[in-house]
């Protein structure tokens, strides 16, 4: 979960699990799989034991199933509905939880955004084999939903007319038009500000990408624990209680745990271990534990040379470090107001 070769890793694995038992004929008649949902024809009398031979094949797969009720199964969004002949019917399956409400017309989201649920619904309606009751039903639908949303009827009209459109086109010709490379911008959305500049970019050739900053989730919402600063890596300072002298380091572990290293060479006077043990040693000054702090959390460790030069070639008060920074620049002291 998480990375970007997770999909392809489940359905290189799914895939090697379903030649296995293709090659052995156990494989059911019909099996059309979507990721890690699977639509099946299995007799009733050999569903359980089919369902056995699935789990069995690896100690970490375990298949569930859902039974036809009524003659319906939903699968997807799909309603799949087995008709007086034997042959399935499809509508559009919605969750008992579903209220058909989107992002509102007064919303201060850009036009895509808006758009993008109606868009979604519309694909859906032309692209699904519907008997035409069900198709009407469903154009319906989709009209509730906007005006529940506060959209005009104009507005789902256009998006329907579009995809109806689209859907002729793919019917009558297999002719596709020629791709070309389209230059794309992006910028937040503040619509008195970027619409006029979004014109003059497309007189030059250039597409406009919205996106949307200072979320209310940004502001309100934290779904992670909170780590403290000492349990963070980084470049932390340590200040004596003396004089104005202050110690700047990197560490790529726990702040903590760097920090109980100099307060141990400190207790035992190992000051070739640390530079503030030789300045508390030296100068019989005491350090101000309580006072140290992280002021930088640096998760990549090919940054921390750098930050931590920053850091040193910035500093208003004179050091304890005994070394020179990792990087020598000229271009750290531009950045001073910004780090302080």
């Amino acid at each position: 979960m998480g990375s970007k070769l997770s999909p392809l890793l489940a359905n290189l694995f799914l895939s090697d699990f379903e030649d296995g038992l293709e090659k052995e004929r156990c494989f059911p008649r019909v099996w059309r799989r979507y990721v890690d949902d699977v639509f099946a024809v299995v007799k009733e009398r050999y569903l359980s034991q089919t369902l056995e031979l699935l789990n069995s094949r690896h100690r970490t797969i375990k298949f569930t199933v859902e039974q036809e009720a009524e003659g319906k199964l939903p699968f997807l969004d799909l309603m799949i509905s087995r008709r007086e002949d034997n042959k399935l019917k499809f509508g559009i399956y919605r969750k008992p939880t579903s209220t058909d409400r989107y992002i509102t017309s007064d919303s201060n989201h850009f036009g895509a955004q808006q758009k993008a649920a109606f868009h979604s619904m519309a694909h859906r309606l032309y692209n699904i084999p519907m008997e035409r009751d069900d198709f009407v039903e469903e154009r319906n639908r989709i009209h509730k939903a906007a005006e529940l949303n506060g959209y005009e009827r104009e507005f789902v009209d256009k998006i329907l007319r579009k995809h109806e459109r689209q859907k002729h086109r793919s019917n009558a010709t297999t002719l596709r038009p020629e791709k070309t490379d389209v230059k794309r911008i992006s910028l937040p959305f503040y619509p008195k500000l970027t619409n006029p500049i979004q014109r003059a970019l497309n007189h030059h050739g250039f597409q406009v990408v919205y996106k949307s900053s200072n979320t209310l989730k940004d502001a309100l919402c934290n779904l992670k624990d909170r780590v403290p600063a000492d349990e963070k890596s980084g470049v932390y300072q340590i200040p004596c209680q003396n004089c104005p002298a202050v110690y700047i380091g990197q560490t790529r572990r726990k702040f903590k745990t760097r920090l109980r290293e100099h307060k141990n060479a400190v207790e035992h006077g190992r000051t070739c271990d640390s530079s503030v043990a030789m300045h508390a040693t030296t100068l019989g000054h005491t350090v101000d534990w309580e006072q140290a702090k992280l002021l930088k959390n640096v998760r990549k460790v090919t940054q921390l040379n750098a930050w931590e030069s920053m850091y040193i070639a910035t500093a208003d008060r004179p050091l304890m470090n005994e070394d020179d920074a990792p990087i020598s620049s000229s271009l750290f002291h531009l950045t001073k107001l910004r780090i302080q």
